[in-house]
């Protein structure tokens, strides 16, 4: 698998936070309204790219009675031989979050959970934003420590037909919520990955 330059993920990720600053600041535009009249470029996927907040979100769960379940969201996408527009997929996607709070660098980080996303719920998932077609995800994490602050979150995309694909480790410093505060909606609640622990 070829190496993506550090410039362009910088770019992908720029371009993912000024359109959410944008959104937020508009305030009566949505993801969904993009969405309308439009479909994912299609061809062979060659690269994957991810971009994650790194505020732990509290969302109800709706298996719990509405408690505020933490978790992590992020967007997906799928690009050809160039990052430049993201497209279509029919494969399915792997997230695994490792503790990489060890201040050793010759400790490796520490699994700690692991999603994932089949090929039908990943489709359902796929929304446009401003950089094109992707897939929005939140992970549920069940076994959430508030004092683990340093994790590393790794995506492998799976193809139907293929070898897998892996986005390069997004190492992410986290900040956390407010417990009991919803701070994102998930629409898709009975979607949830299969998680393995």
């Amino acid at each position: 698998m070829e190496h993506i330059p550090q410039k362009e993920l910088g770019r992908v990720a720029t371009i993912s936070l000024l359109t959410l600053s944008f959104f937020l600041l508009a305030g009566c535009v949505t993801l969904d309204s993009m969405c309308m009249g439009d479909s994912p470029p299609h061809g062979p996927v060659c690269r994957v790219v991810a971009t994650w907040s790194n505020e732990v979100m509290f969302t109800p769960d709706p298996t719990k009675g509405g408690t505020p379940t933490p978790g992590i969201a992020g967007r997906v996408y799928l690009f050809g031989e160039r990052i430049d527009f993201p497209q279509d997929g029919n494969g399915a996607l792997v997230v695994d979050l490792l503790d990489a709070s060890n201040p050793d660098p010759q400790v490796a980080p520490v699994p700690q959970e692991e999603w994932r996303f089949d090929k039908e719920t990943l489709r359902r998932l796929q929304r446009k934003d401003a950089i094109g077609w992707g897939y929005t995800v939140f992970l549920p994490w069940s076994n959430y420590r508030p004092d683990l602050k340093k994790v590393v979150l790794k995506v492998r995309y799976e193809p139907t037909k293929g070898a897998p694909l892996y986005s390069e480790m997004s190492p992410l410093t986290l900040t956390t919520g407010v417990p009991g505060v919803p701070q994102v909606t998930v629409k898709h609640t009975i979607e949830q990955p299969n998680v393995i622990r």
